[in-house]
């Protein structure tokens, strides 16, 4: 689609009402046509229907379009992403027994677990009495019907062989492009779903809080519907050459550097904004973990605010009590999801755990795109 210019001059009332000396013909009352964007340009209004058709006439795909250099990790599909069986305690208080047997003479429990999100790790699993009992560290045991089994994400970010030439994402929730910025959805286009990597070609404000991306000719979709990554330079105090890790708390995405070029990136879940927000800040990972216990240190069993989680897998130290981690009891990568840490699945903390040593500096902040949020 092209758009051209007028062919002749512009009549002295059109002239006259994009002129905003005139009163009563502020920016915002304009309708500013495409002859007119071509003379009149500074006149109109920056987020008007005429502007953004103006600019999106004069986006130039690259033809063939460049494919993202992505290495494919091929996991056996059948091996287990996680090092544990993990399950959720569905059924508060729980008393957890030395033996099946203990419980069936009535004699007291060893521990009881009592209120919030709780998940252990599986150890096997044993039949008494016609009841299933599930094995929980050493002598320990719980009914089976108290648990309900984990199911881990198998999702995993990508491997660049090469620097990108453009910022790529991940579309977050199934959405069908729009022909144009602020369009209805385009009932032709494709179906783009959940965790499908795209390549960002261009973007276009519709308004001071409305960011739509380009993601293929005619094809775009608003800003919350994609987690963007983008090659940033180290950040100061991060050496030349070396390993680095930012973390984008408002993208909730996460890329691994070597020196200037990108290696690895993909999704995460941060804080919550409020009081389990990630803190901003350049850090260094002060100690790695295969598998670390987790709970609040700010309460404890029996307030409903209390969780504990059994074997967090590779576990990474960054700052304090924060850690880039393992999380098995969720799928919810690219939105915002943990109680500070940085979540990440376990294919991907595996990864990460494999690459980065204790030193590795994790730069994490909030830089939003839209000029009314102050980056945090």
């Amino acid at each position: 689609m092209s758009i051209h210019p007028a062919s002749e001059p512009l009549a002295e009332e059109d002239a006259r009402l994009l002129s905003p000396s005139v009163p009563g013909t502020g920016v915002s009352d304009m309708v500013c046509t495409p002859g007119r964007l071509w003379r009149w340009r500074s006149s109109c209004p920056e987020y008007g229907p005429g502007a953004t058709a103006f600019r999106v006439a004069h986006i130039r795909l690259p033809s063939p379009l460049p494919q993202l250099p992505v290495v494919e990790l091929k996991p056996d599909p059948e091996e287990e992403v996680v090092p544990y069986t993990y399950a959720y305690v569905r059924r508060l208080p729980l008393e957890i027994y030395r033996h099946p047997m203990e419980a069936a003479l009535g004699l007291p429990p060893v521990r009881v677990l009592y209120s919030g999100d709780q998940w252990v790790s599986v150890v096997g699993r044993v039949e008494y009495e016609g009841q299933t009992w599930i094995q929980i560290n050493g002598n320990e045991f719980v009914p089976a019907d108290a648990l309900a089994f984990g199911r881990p994400s198998r999702f995993q970010g990508v491997y660049l062989s090469r620097q990108p030439e453009y910022p790529f994402g991940w579309i977050n929730r199934p959405v069908r492009p729009s022909r144009v910025p602020q369009g209805p959805e385009d009932p032709a286009a494709p179906l783009y779903r959940r965790y499908q990597v795209v390549t960002i070609y261009a973007q276009e404000f519709r308004a001071p809080d409305e960011l739509w991306y380009l993601i293929g000719p005619d094809q775009w979709v608003e800003q919350k519907y994609v987690s963007k990554v983008t090659v940033d330079p180290p950040p100061a105090g991060v050496p030349p050459g070396a390993r680095w890790i930012e973390v984008d708390l408002f993208e909730q995405t996460l890329a691994a550097y070597e020196g200037e070029r990108m290696v690895y990136a993909t999704l995460i879940s941060s804080g919550r904004p409020g009081s389990t927000w990630t803190p901003s800040g350049l850090f260094r990972i002060w100690g790695k973990f295969a598998a670390a216990k987790m709970s609040n240190p700010d309460a404890k069993d029996g307030s409903p605010a209390w969780y504990y989680l059994e074997d967090v897998p590779w576990t990474m130290y960054f700052n304090g009590p924060y850690a880039l981690h393992g999380a098995y009891w969720h799928d919810s990568f690219g939105f915002t999801r943990s109680h500070g840490c940085v979540n990440l699945a376990p294919r991907d903390a595996r990864w990460l755990y494999d690459w980065a040593d204790v030193g590795t500096p994790v730069w994490v902040h909030f830089t939003s795109p839209f000029p009314q949020e102050a980056e945090r």
